[in-house]
């Protein structure tokens, strides 16, 4: 059994993120107390690779960089209409050409998945899918997903793993940070740590307990005012209709791309803050909280865990 060290998770701290997106609040496994670009950034004893090569030595495993690449969903299409984003045509993104609505957010939940708490680099089988080459082999262009990372449950995390104590009935707060803006919306689920540790994890045990969403109500705080963590009280869009599993609650990202028509870099990218409801009949004890993005404009579901005991 993983031993924990419950640290108080109060006032986190400025984040900002270049690329892409992730939870920061309650802190992940590789939050070490490190801010801005730097989350996460060398927790792991990682090899020499070509992604920290091109990218003038950053370590690759910063937490923008854990997700599942070249993901679809396996049906049709459920999201609701009012839901689905219509306005936002994702210029200069890959889902400017999903005319066949295959991408993640057109039926939240429901693409698979390499790992439930998000995978190093997006491409763990190497980049043609063979299994073949090295760790951190660039696998697009500009060298923004690798190879052969594994997912975070699979590694061993080193250190103090961060806990919050969350009480069983309460409203707890949730933040992410988009970076990279690839619209799409989020849910938040929670699994009972499994006896043996956070290597039996699943995605099917995440699904069992998705968290619901408090209020009509949410806070950004947009990229213009991240110095001074001025947050910004909007209404917040939300389904639990066309979701998976079945009633499941999400949230649609509220910042637009700044690439669309009336968008632009100060609004484009920031935190998102929301309440969750923690269910009240939970066995009391330990924890795992999975927050899962499912993007509209990629074919991408990006993904972070962190520990909560439930008192």
């Amino acid at each position: 059994m993983l031993t924990w060290t419950i640290l108080l998770h109060l006032l986190p701290g400025l984040v900002l993120v270049s690329c892409h997106g992730n939870m920061f609040s309650p802190p992940a496994w590789w939050d070490r107390g490190s801010t801005n670009l730097k989350i996460g950034c060398g927790v792991l004893n990682l090899p020499d690779n070509e992604y920290s090569d091109v990218h003038n030595g950053r370590d690759p495993d910063c937490m923008s960089l854990w997700y599942s690449n070249n993901v679809k969903i396996p049906g049709e299409a459920s999201i609701p209409d009012d839901m689905d984003q219509s306005e936002i045509t994702c210029i200069h993104q890959a889902g400017a050409n999903d005319d066949k609505k295959k991408f993640p957010w057109n039926a939240p939940g429901s693409a698979p998945v390499f790992g439930p708490c998000g995978t190093l680099g997006g491409w763990p089988h190497g980049c043609n899918g063979d299994g073949k080459g090295d760790f951190g082999d660039c696998c697009s262009g500009n060298c923004d997903g690798f190879a052969l990372g594994m997912n975070a449950e699979d590694y061993h995390w080193p250190g103090i793993i961060p806990t919050t104590p969350w009480l069983a009935g309460s409203h707890q707060e949730v933040q992410w940070y988009v970076g990279a803006n690839h619209a799409g919306g989020y849910s938040y689920r929670l699994c009972k740590l499994p006896e043996g540790g956070i290597k039996e994890l699943t995605e099917e045990c995440f699904q069992e307990i998705p968290l619901d969403f408090v209020g009509d109500n949410q806070w950004v705080v947009y990229g213009k005012d991240l110095n001074h963590n001025k947050r910004t009280k909007i209404r917040a869009k939300r389904t639990s209709e066309g979701t998976f599993p079945h009633g499941s609650m999400w949230t649609a990202n509220p910042l637009l791309p700044h690439m669309e028509e009336g968008g632009s870099s100060d609004y484009g990218h920031g935190q998102v803050i929301d309440n969750v409801k923690v269910p009240a009949g939970l066995e009391l004890g330990e924890y795992v909280l999975s927050f899962r993005w499912d993007s509209k404009c990629t074919p991408q579901v990006w993904g972070s865990c962190s520990n909560v005991l439930i008192i």
